[in-house]
């Protein structure tokens, strides 16, 4: 099955866990690029309110076909208990290009799931698996079963019936 994993991340915990999962599923990668700095308070403040209210952001071309591939898995940070601007960009921008997909975030204590409606609603489609990371997940280690059992459920729609 051939498996792109496209993800946008501000800190870093999304590109770790994009990176892992690529890694794990034998998958292209690919990153969205943010054409705004979002460094500091009041840009974080700004992230967090265009998100909130459904704002696209501006973003780099990509390079990959997301019609290429069997599976497109999407990653985002929550922001604002949902997903990030940049992310809502590129899934507005290649939802006609997305057949399959599965969904993964990283946040700092809830709003995943809500994350994930919204990825589903923008894109008509709903995901062959999702995967919730919190920070508290990654500094105990519970990431890793977590990641085990998103990847499984992967692995299992490349098995023949």
């Amino acid at each position: 099955m051939r498996t792109l994993v496209v993800y946008y991340s501000l800190t870093g915990h999304t590109k770790g866990l994009a990176e892992r999962i690529a890694g794990e599923c034998d998958a292209e990668i690919e990153r969205i690029k943010d054409a705004k700095d979002r460094s500091g308070a009041w840009a974080r403040f700004s992230s967090g309110r265009e998100a909130l209210f459904n704002r696209r952001a501006v973003i780099g071309q990509t390079e990959k076909d997301p019609a290429q591939y069997d599976l497109v898995i999407l990653g985002t940070p929550v922001w604002a208990w949902t997903m990030s601007s940049p992310m809502r960009t590129y899934l507005t921008q290649n939802a006609s290009s997305l057949d399959r997909v599965a969904f993964f975030c990283t946040e700092g204590g809830a709003g995943g799931g809500r994350a994930f409606r919204h990825m589903s609603d923008l894109i008509s489609k709903r995901p062959v698996a999702t995967l919730e990371v919190t920070a508290t997940d990654l500094k105990t280690g519970a990431d890793k079963d977590k990641l085990k059992q998103f990847v499984s459920a992967i692995a299992g729609l490349s098995d023949p019936d």
